[in-house]
């Protein structure tokens, strides 16, 4: 009698919420977006009653709330591991997207965790890099940070960079940064001043 969605416990309201709220697969440009969405059919849920129950879902879990176990004090990992290797440009492939890592591990292997919103990379147990994951396959995301090392030693090749122009279109470039280009600005391509 009557479908998943008159069924109670997790695994019959699981189906109903994601029939109801993922069929279609909704479009969206980020996953704050998505995140937003789901928060409001969660919302909109509470107020709901499964078959002929007389209270809602909001009445259950309240009546169910006080029986919960608390969290554990240790994190739990929910991220998903890889171990690429640093190309020759300081970048990493981690599904099908490119995310800069410090130059000084190019050609080093290195450890992600790739979250559902993020990803983190370490060089042995030690954080290097934090990126936004992306979602478009094939998409790149710089960290300008991370390539200052080698605009040291070529700072021509700063005013044209990608990395510069992901940090200026983010809003992330620091009074740092632009006194940097300047001070590429004014050195020639060859990385030496300019005669005065």
């Amino acid at each position: 009698m009557g479908g998943a969605h008159e069924k109670g416990g997790v695994e019959g309201q699981t189906v109903y919420f994601r029939r109801n709220h993922f069929v279609p697969v909704p479009e969206v440009s980020s996953l704050a977006e998505l995140k937003g969405m789901v928060e409001q059919w969660d919302r909109q849920d509470d107020a709901r009653r499964i078959g002929s129950r007389s209270r809602t879902i909001a009445d259950d879990f309240a009546l169910e709330q006080p029986l919960l176990m608390p969290l554990p004090e240790e994190p739990f990992e929910t991220g998903r591991l890889f171990t690429p290797r640093a190309d020759r440009y300081g970048q990493i492939s981690v599904r099908a997207n490119r995310y800069s890592i410090p130059i000084r591990l190019i050609d080093k292997r290195v450890r992600v965790v790739l979250h559902a919103s993020h990803l983190v990379v370490y060089d042995q147990n030690v954080e290097v890099a934090r990126h936004e994951r992306l979602i478009a396959k094939g998409a790149v995301r710089l960290d300008l940070d991370h390539y200052l090392e080698v605009l040291v030693r070529k700072p021509g090749a700063f005013p044209g960079s990608t990395a510069l122009e992901q940090a200026r279109s983010a809003g992330k470039l620091t009074p740092v940064h632009d006194a940097w280009g300047t001070q590429a600005m004014k050195i020639s391509p060859s990385g030496t001043a300019p005669a005065h």
